[in-house]
Order: structure tokens, then C-alpha cells, then sequence
């Protein structure tokens, strides 16, 4: 296994930390990774002091700094809760959360060879103020990079945007989603877990919506927490992975035949059973890195295989897969490392 570290020692200290306080982040929040590990992006927090958390763009290889992107734009700042490229790292979009005392909610966009920001957008409050994070926005982009769409933890919601000027494309009207959310490659359907607040939908269903005439196809996949989805690049499957009875599964839907297969995984210890994923399906087929205990495993959700595993990951850590399923990049907040899977 072949192993490299993507950054310089202090590369992800805070610019600007408070007296007396190292510069050394508390935790890493989010990361996101383009295609071939040629972008990384890492985004820092110092959870007491939010406004002191940091967003920044690493480019392996490059013999230069980090790029940093402005999130806050007042006190006392924002945490991003999720980070995703568009494709070829061109773009970068990421969700950004506050407190109760502080309700943020907001959908940020970049397109980073000028590092300049297209469009924020910001998330309503949440109907049920207890149910859900605040502004805990879980994103996902086509795989032509037009469409972004975010399922909304608090409010229940799934909303599309248009990515080159944050316009709007959908936002159903009486349907709630939670926990997970997909968009295919060409930004026609988005596919999410069909939940209301307080009323999960039964048997695990997913919702597949048609943006362009706003019909909705449901799938029963017996999950009863949904991790992550990601459709087939052909569009014709959708890879669904969960929890279900403290195990987590990988769930394989055909989408126009309406068949589920199901296979299991791993025993999940309690507090792992409703973490979110984001599953990839590259070349080699669908794969994802799911969480139990301090270790992080890539499974092949196709034959249920582990493929790899990392241990002894602390709470302040992320990670995440590339695009192709090829990488794993793991985020501490003092270095970054990108474990090849092959």
C-alpha cells in the first residue's frame, strides 16, 4: 500500500489564532478530493471559537502554499459541514453551519482558478428547531458539474441549484428528504431518502426526482439509516449504502427494473450507525469508506469485499474517496495523507 503526504508540516495552522492558543486547528470539519488527488480541499475548525476555522485548497505536487477561500463573512463565522468538487476540481462547493445562538445555513460556490466566489445561497431555518443540525446541508454535484443539489438536515428538504449562477432548479413542495442525496451525471435526477420531520418513510424508501418533469419514482431498500448514494455513470443503477439491525449494507437498485439486491458489510458499534458517506463509483464500480470504531474501511459495495483499512482515526479527523475510487485521503489537523487503493 503506498501512502503520501499531500502537505507541509503547518500548512493547515490557523492564520490568525487567538493569544496564547496554538495555531493548530481543533478539528478538521470536511474534505473533499478531485479527481487523481490533483486538489484536496480541507476545511479546519476550532469549535469554541468558530470564526477561526478555515477553508483551504491543497494541490499535491505544487510547490506552494495552500489556497485559502474567505467563508466567514462576519462574526463569529461558520463551520462547513461538507465539501464537494465538481469534476476536474474546477469548482468547489461546500455547505456551512452555525449554532442555535447562531443559525448560518448557507450553500457556497467557488470556481477556483480564480479563486473567486460565484454564489452563496442561504438555507431557511429548520421547522423543528431540535431535529437536525443547523444549516447541516449534505451536497453532491452531477458528474457534467452543472447541478448541485443539497438535502438539508434541518428543514427536511431537497433543493438543485444550476452551478454556474446558483439559480434554483427544484424544491418539491411537500417532500422531505434527509441524511443522503445524489445527482447523476447528466443533472437530470436527483435521488435522496424520503423522510419527513419526525416520519422516516417505510422500508427505507428512496426518492428518485426527474427535474425536468418533476415525476418521483420510490425504492424500497430496507435500510433504516441511509449513509450515502451514488448513481451508476451509465445512470441505469443506484448504489445505496446504510444501516439496518446495528449492520451496514450495501444496496443495489436497478433503476428501470425496479430489482434491490442487498448485501451486508460489517457490524456497526451504535454510535456508527448514522454516519454519512459519500460513495463513488469509478471504473472499478461502486466503492465507499465507512466508519466502525477509530477505523475507517473501503469497501467494493459490488461483492462486499474490504479493500482497505485505516485505524486509530480520532474524532478531529475527515476523509474522504477520489472520484474513481482509486484513493483514500485522510485529514488530521496537521497533515493530510492519500492511501492508494490501486
Amino acid at each position: 500500500m503506498v501512502v503520501r503526504h499531500l502537505c507541509e508540516p503547518g500548512d493547515l495552522d490557523i492564520t490568525r489564532p487567538l493569544p496564547g492558543r496554538p495555531a493548530v486547528a481543533q478539528r478538521v470539519t470536511a474534505v473533499a478530493v478531485s479527481e487523481g488527488v490533483e486538489r484536496v480541499a480541507v476545511a479546519t475548525a476550532a469549535p469554541w471559537f468558530p470564526a477561526f476555522g478555515e477553508l483551504l485548497v491543497i494541490q499535491p505536487g505544487v510547490e506552494r502554499r495552500p489556497v485559502r477561500l474567505g467563508v466567514a463573512r462576519r462574526a463569529p463565522g461558520a463551520v462547513v459541514r461538507d465539501l464537494v468538487f465538481g469534476p476536474g476540481g474546477a469548482a468547489l462547493t461546500a455547505s456551512l453551519g452555525g449554532t442555535e445562538e447562531h443559525h448560518v445555513g448557507q450553500v457556497a460556490h467557488w470556481r477556483l482558478a480564480a479563486t473567486a466566489e460565484r454564489w452563496r445561497r442561504a438555507i431557511s431555518r429548520p421547522v423543528y428547531a431540535g431535529y437536525g443540525d443547523f444549516g447541516g446541508v449534505r451536497l453532491a454535484v452531477s458528474g457534467d458539474g452543472e447541478t448541485i443539489a443539497g438535502c438539508d438536515q434541518s428543514s427536511r428538504s431537497v433543493v438543485a441549484w444550476a452551478a454556474p449562477d446558483g439559480r434554483q432548479l427544484a424544491d418539491p413542495v411537500g417532500i422531505g428528504g434527509s441524511e443522503a442525496v445524489a445527482v447523476d451525471a447528466d443533472g437530470s435526477r436527483v435521488a435522496f431518502r424520503l423522510c419527513r420531520p419526525y416520519e422516516r418513510a417505510p422500508g427505507g424508501g428512496i426518492a428518485v426526482l426527474d427535474l425536468r418533469d418533476g415525476g418521483i419514482t420510490t425504492f424500497r431498500t430496507g435500510v433504516s439509516w441511509c449513509s450515502g448514494l451514488v448513481f451508476a455513470p451509465d445512470g441505469r443503477s443506484l448504489a445505496v449504502v446504510g444501516a439496518a439491525d446495528g449492520t451496514a449494507l450495501a444496496v443495489r437498485v436497478a433503476l428501470d427494473e425496479g430489482e434491490v439486491v442487498r448485501r451486508a458489510l460489517a457490524e456497526l458499534p451504535g454510535e456508527a450507525r448514522q454516519q454519512i458517506v459519500r460513495p463513488v463509483w469509478g471504473a472499478d464500480g461502486p466503492r465507499a469508506a465507512i466508519r466502525a470504531g477509530r477505523t475507517v474501511t473501503v469497501w467494493d459495495l459490488a461483492d462486499g469485499r474490504s479493500l482497505l483499512s485505516v485505524p486509530d482515526l480520532g474524532r478531529s479527523t475527515a476523509w474522504a474517496l477520489s472520484p474513481d475510487g482509486r484513493a483514500l485521503v485522510v485529514a488530521t489537523p496537521v497533515e493530510v495523507r492519500a492511501y492508494d487503493l490501486g
